[in-house]
């Protein structure tokens, strides 16, 4: 069996709002839109996001879905104290401010403006 990774779905509150902080604070690259199903896909890199309001009527189990909170996505950097400066120049709000981990790397927690939740880290060797 061979799997690769899809898209990354990040659930948001306002979908305009959203596009414009994913593209102009982080960098992404719109790449389709899905007017019909309030989504939007983007790139950073080679990785894409799914990024969109969720629904109800798309089907069983999507009246669970909650808008902001930590996601397990890790966004890497060579310069952590640099991207989070740069970051908050531009308005970010961060929930944990860069620091060591047991291991030996160093890592932040930001947020976009619903209060989904993303980890930076920077590798220390």
């Amino acid at each position: 069996m061979k799997l690769r990774l899809g898209p990354i779905q990040i659930f948001v509150s306002d979908l305009e709002r959203a596009r414009k902080w994913y593209a102009n604070i982080l960098g992404m690259k719109l790449v389709k839109e899905y007017p019909e199903f309030k989504c939007i896909l983007m790139k950073l890199g080679k990785t894409e996001f799914d990024i969109g309001v969720p629904d109800p009527s798309w089907g069983e189990g999507w009246n669970k879905v909650k808008v902001g909170g930590r996601t397990c996505i890790f966004f890497e950097t060579d310069n952590i104290e640099k991207v989070c400066k740069k970051l908050k120049d531009k308005g970010v709000k961060f929930v944990e401010e860069p620091y060591k981990r047991p291991w030996g790397e160093m890592k932040a927690v930001f947020a976009d403006p619903d209060g989904n939740e993303f980890n930076l880290i920077e590798v220390i060797e």
